[in-house]
C-alpha cells in the first residue's frame, strides 16, 4: 500500500485496523510509516519497510521499486507465515504481489481504487501489465461499481469483480456542537463555540479537503466561491489539504480579492473537528472512485454539494443526502451552494439523512466483514 493521506492508504490502514480488532494479524509492506499509524500501533498490527537504496546505474530512472517490494513480500512471507497479500491500488502493487505469488505460492488480492484504473492504468505505459495482474488475481475487489465498470469496459478485465465501497469509523467521525472556527491574521484554528473572536454563526462557512489534483478543481473551487461571495458576502472558504495545484490556488484567491473569505489550512489531523465547525461541504471533482471524504463529511452530519463524478451518485443520493449537480460547470455549481446556504431546513435535513446512510451502508460494522468474506474465500477456509 501507499502509507500516504490519499484515499488508497487510508483505507488500507483503516481496513487493517478493523482486521487486528477482529484477531487478525496484519503486516503492512510499504516504504515508511503509513500517515494514520504515526500516532499509534495497534495491537496485531506490524510495518515493514522495503528497502530503498540509490545506486549511480539507477540515476537516471530511480530504483527499481518493485523489485524491492517483491523481495519484501517474500521475506515477510517466509518469516511471518502470511496466508494471504492484499494489494491495494494496483500500481505498482498488483505486478509486485503477482511476482511474489509466482515465486512462493502465495495467493493474492488487488483492491481497485480509482486513477489505478480510470486514468494510470490506462496509460499504455503500464495498461498491459496492470491488466495482466489484475485479471491473474486470486480476487479482486473495486471501491465502487463506477470503477468496476471501468475496469471491465475499459482495462479489459474480464473475471469477477467483489465491488466493496469504502467505509468509516463512525464512532470517530460524529457530529459535535463544541466548536467554531476562528480566524486570526488570515489564519484559522479552532476554539470552542463560546468564544468572542469566534466566526459569527450568521456567516456561512464551506469547507473543502483534497490532495489539490487537476481532477479535484481547487482552483474552479475559488472561482465559484467568488460568484457565491458576490451573492452571500458572509461566507468563508475553508480548505483543507494540500497538492500540485496549491500555487495556482494562492495566485487565484489574491486575484479575485478573496483573501478575507478564502483560508488555507495545509494538511491536517484535527478533520473531523473541522468539519463539524463548518456548514457545507464541497467538492467538484471530475472524477472519483469512491470519495472518503464525503463519508467522512456526511458521517459528521455536514450537508454536500458535489458532481456526479465516478462513484459519487453511488454514495450521495441526489436530493436525499445532498445536492449532486447535472453537470460540472462553475454556475450551477455556485447556485446549488447558494440555494443550500439559505435553506436551513434543506441543510439539516440533508445532514440527519447523511449521517444515517453513512452508519447503515458505509460503516466499518457493514464493510469489513465482506472483506473478510473475500479472503477466507481465497485461503479456502
Amino acid at each position: 500500500m501507499y502509507p500516504s493521506v490519499g484515499g488508497s492508504g487510508y483505507l488500507a490502514t483503516r481496513l487493517s485496523q478493523n482486521l487486528a480488532h477482529r484477531n487478525h494479524i496484519i503486516h503492512f509492506i510499504t516504504y515508511e510509516r503509513p500517515f494514520s499509524l504515526m500516532w499509534e500501533q495497534p495491537k496485531g498490527i506490524h510495518v515493514d519497510l522495503v528497502d530503498r537504496f540509490d545506486y549511480p546505474l539507477f540515476k537516471a530512472v530511480g530504483p527499481p521499486y518493485s523489485m524491492a517490494l517483491t523481495s519484501k513480500i517474500l521475506k515477510v512471507v517466509k518469516e511471518a507465515k502470511l496466508d494471504l497479500i492484499h494489494a491495494h491500488y494496483a500500481i505498482p502493487h498488483a505486478m509486485s504481489a503477482y511476482m511474489a505469488r509466482e515465486i512462493s505460492g502465495i495467493p493474492y488480492v488487488v483492491t481497485l481504487h480509482g486513477s489505478d484504473v480510470h486514468t494510470l492504468g490506462l496509460d499504455p505505459a503500464y495498461k498491459p501489465v496492470v491488466q495482466y495482474t489484475v485479471q491473474k488475481a486470486n480476487a479482486v475487489t473495486a471501491v465502487s461499481e463506477f470503477l468496476k465498470e471501468k475496469a471491465v469496459n475499459e482495462l479489459g478485465i474480464e473475471r469477477k469483480i467483489h465491488v466493496i465501497p469504502n467505509f468509516i469509523d463512525v464512532e470517530e467521525f460524529q457530529p459535535a456542537n463544541d466548536c467554531r472556527l476562528v480566524v486570526e491574521s488570515g489564519c484559522v484554528s479552532l476554539r470552542q463555540v463560546e468564544d468572542p473572536e469566534a466566526i459569527h454563526p450568521e456567516e456561512k462557512v464551506l469547507l473543502h479537503a483534497s490532495n489539490f489534483r487537476s481532477v479535484k478543481r481547487v482552483v474552479d473551487i475559488i472561482e465559484i466561491m467568488r460568484i457565491v461571495v458576490d451573492h452571500q458576502p458572509e461566507t468563508r472558504l475553508i480548505i483543507a489539504g494540500d497538492g500540485p495545484t496549491r500555487i495556482e490556488v494562492e495566485r487565484k484567491i489574491e486575484a479575485l480579492d478573496l483573501c478575507n473569505h478564502v483560508h488555507l489550512l495545509g494538511v491536517k489531523s484535527n478533520i473531523q473537528e473541522i468539519m463539524c465547525s463548518a456548514d457545507l461541504f464541497i467538492l467538484n471533482s471530475t472524477l472519483e472512485g469512491m470519495p472518503l471524504v464525503l463519508l467522512e463529511s456526511m458521517a459528521c452530519q455536514l450537508p454536500i454539494v458535489t458532481t456526479p463524478a465516478g462513484g459519487i451518485p453511488e454514495l450521495v443520493r441526489p436530493g436525499l443526502d445532498g445536492v449532486v449537480t447535472k453537470g460540472f460547470e462553475q454556475e450551477e455549481f455556485a447556485e446549488a451552494i447558494i440555494d443550500l446556504l439559505v435553506d436551513d431546513k434543506k441543510r439539516k435535513r440533508f445532514a440527519v439523512a447523511g449521517r444515517k446512510r453513512v452508519e447503515e451502508s458505509f460503516s466499518a460494522k457493514a464493510i469489513v466483514p465482506k472483506y473478510e468474506k473475500v479472503f477466507e474465500e481465497v485461503v479456502g477456509k
